[in-house]
């Protein structure tokens, strides 16, 4: 951590973002770290809806986000009116935040491991893997979420639908056309 006065712990920059969100507050936190780069948080009634760093932005901006280790901010009250419909819930994306994250992304695929029982290794692999190249990091949570919903996988038409309940969650019809696709024909060299 630098010794530079007046930079604040990542932690508890988080923190702050954290309080932020629990008093309802709409505006942009700007964050100028130690090593000079910048960060956005812009909050909507105490939900984030947009998230920057450097030039990144959204959940592409996630994984640098957690690797600086302190810096300044301040927060300006406004309306605001963007929004990144790709961005988890706020819930989510704090503990996404967190840099001890970064050791923990294998935990979801843990815990739903009980529950996907009937999803072969390799199922989960390749669907992870092609959902990534849409998503991002946001791709390992989404498919264990999916496959722990998604009960027995023994037919060609419960493996359809478990495609297709995932492809809704790129939200855009031509990228979720083109995973389907890549999905369920990379399904057939597995079958």
């Amino acid at each position: 951590m630098s010794d530079e006065p007046g930079l604040l712990p990542h932690a508890r920059l988080i923190d702050e973002l954290h309080s932020l969100c629990v008093a309802g507050r709409s505006g942009t936190m700007f964050i100028i770290t130690g090593e000079n780069h910048a960060a956005q948080f812009v909050l909507r009634g105490g939900e984030i809806v947009w998230v920057t760093y450097r030039l990144s932005r959204g959940l592409d901006a996630l994984p640098s986000m957690r690797t600086f280790t302190a810096g300044r901010y301040r927060f300006q009250d406004e309306t605001v009116d963007r929004t990144d419909p790709g961005l988890p819930p706020t819930p989510d994306l704090l503990v996404l935040l967190s840099p001890e994250h970064t050791k923990a992304v294998g935990l979801p695929q843990t815990e739903s491991a009980t529950g996907t029982a009937n999803a072969p290794e390799s199922l989960r692999v390749l669907i992870e893997r092609e959902l990534a190249e849409f998503l991002g990091p946001m791709a390992t949570l989404i498919c264990a979420e999916h496959l722990a919903q998604a009960g027995d996988l023994d037919s060609p038409k419960s493996l359809a639908r478990l495609v297709e309940a995932i492809a809704k969650e790129i939200e855009d019809p031509t990228k979720e056309a083109h995973f389907k696709q890549q999905v369920l024909s990379s399904l057939k060299g597995i079958g």
